[in-house]
């Protein structure tokens, strides 16, 4: 077996909470021998795309003879196919995409057939009409991301865990789900119907309608014990979300809040919630693990606990794969992920903390430098440049084995 493997040295300590470059390639690449890959984000300044970039940026980048380029802000297909063009121009070979608008899908694909980079969705699903129509298509290598039963399953775990901590007044946060967001709508879907076959809550309609109410609705069961207020909407700039909040909190006290999103551009109206009704709340959110939960974990409320009790969602090395599926494909290997010349449809999870000793352990392996749970030699065993044994076959397993313990298996073991 062939196997190149690069050398790493260590320029910088890792400082924990500071996800600082701390890999510098030994290897000196000539010019032009490094690739070119560009990045699609949907908004730069979120935090989980930092999150994203930065493992590029500051672990892949550092490790591969690859260089990156981000796009900006983008909020359709045809920004996407505009910065797609402006890539190319720059010398991108492949695209690997956090945009995953649906609706473009298709002519994205075209686009990146005539300009002749391979492209791939990197945290996203991809529906049946779209992957039926793209993929026999050699520049679309497939998609990564979370499989829709586990986006359900999400909403159900962080309902039962606040209902087990005995929480009966809830307030959920739909996000985006009265908007189209399909992650937000089957999130709030899992929480209602959690709540209504642990909790006896009485659903007026469907889960599934109530999560894309547009509407503060409020909710509860036969004999009033529990009771929940469904607030749509974004928390960001103009977003209705932050009205609906305070209306929702107006109508007396609340035990837990759960978020279909990130909580922290409202976390002062919940501080200032717990102070009116004198009591703790318990805050969940199914979100990522970012630098700014990170934080939030180490700070405490007026009761001296962290402004977040709950976290489930995406981490950093969650990408690695994409990054290897897009690097096979530009250096002539695409066989090595696709099957029969059909483009993937891999699906990876979430991972969960409930307090600040899971959540600094798990956001170490996410980012760590010699413990990372998609490392740079466990990307390398499943890019065929670098390991003549890599198969379709090695890159799924290694790609869908994204558990904590599919990770300190292959970081202890």
């Amino acid at each position: 077996m062939k196997r190149r493997i690069l050398s790493l040295t260590l320029s910088a300590a890792l400082v924990l909470g500071a996800p600082t470059p701390a890999w510098a390639a030994a290897e000196t690449y000539a010019d032009g021998e490094a690739h070119t890959i560009g990045v699609i984000v949907y908004d730069p300044d979120s935090s989980e795309m930092e999150m994203f970039s930065d493992y590029y940026r500051d672990y892949i980048q550092a490790g591969f003879p690859v260089k990156f380029i981000f796009s900006g802000k983008t909020t359709n297909a045809e920004e996407e196919i505009q910065y797609i063009d402006e890539m190319k121009e720059q010398g991108a070979e492949g695209i690997i995409s956090f945009g995953g608008y649906a609706d473009g899908l298709q002519d994205i694909i075209k686009e990146c057939e005539k300009d002749e980079v391979y492209y791939a969705l990197g945290s996203n699903t991809i529906s049946d009409e779209n992957y039926e129509a793209v993929k026999d298509n050699p520049w679309y290598m497939g998609s990564i991301g979370p499989d829709l039963q586990d986006v359900y399953q999400a909403g159900c775990d962080m309902t039962e865990y606040f209902l087990d901590k005995g929480a009966k007044n809830f307030v959920i946060m739909s996000g985006g789900a009265a908007f189209g967001n399909r992650l937000h709508q089957v999130r709030t879907w899992g929480m209602l119907n959690t709540l209504e076959e642990k909790a006896g809550l009485t659903l007026t309609e469907e889960a599934e309608t109530l999560s894309a109410t547009e509407e503060v609705t409020t909710l509860s069961s036969e004999d009033g014990s529990v009771q929940v207020t469904i607030c749509p909407g974004y928390t960001e700039q103009d977003g209705p979300g932050l009205d609906n909040l305070s209306t929702a909190f107006a109508d007396g006290n609340c035990d837990a809040l759960m978020s279909a999103f990130h909580v922290s551009t409202y976390l002062d109206k919940i501080a200032d919630k717990e102070k009116e009704q004198n009591s703790n709340i318990l805050v969940g959110s199914i979100d990522s693990f970012t630098d700014d939960n990170y934080e939030l974990f180490q700070q405490k409320d007026m009761f001296g606990n962290a402004p977040v009790d709950y976290v489930q969602g995406k981490y950093a090395s969650l990408a690695g794969p994409a990054f290897a599926m897009i690097y096979n494909a530009i250096t002539g290997n695409s066989d090595t992920v696709k099957e029969d010349g059909q483009a993937v449809r891999l699906y990876q999870g979430f991972w969960t903390a409930t307090d600040e000793k899971d959540y600094e352990e798990l956001y170490g392996y996410a980012t760590g430098i010699y413990e990372n749970a998609y490392s740079c030699d466990d990307l390398q065993g499943v890019i065929k440049v670098f390991d003549d044994s890599a198969t379709p076959e090695k890159f799924k397993e290694l790609t869908e084995s994204y558990s904590v313990e599919d990770a300190k298996a292959r970081i202890f073991d």
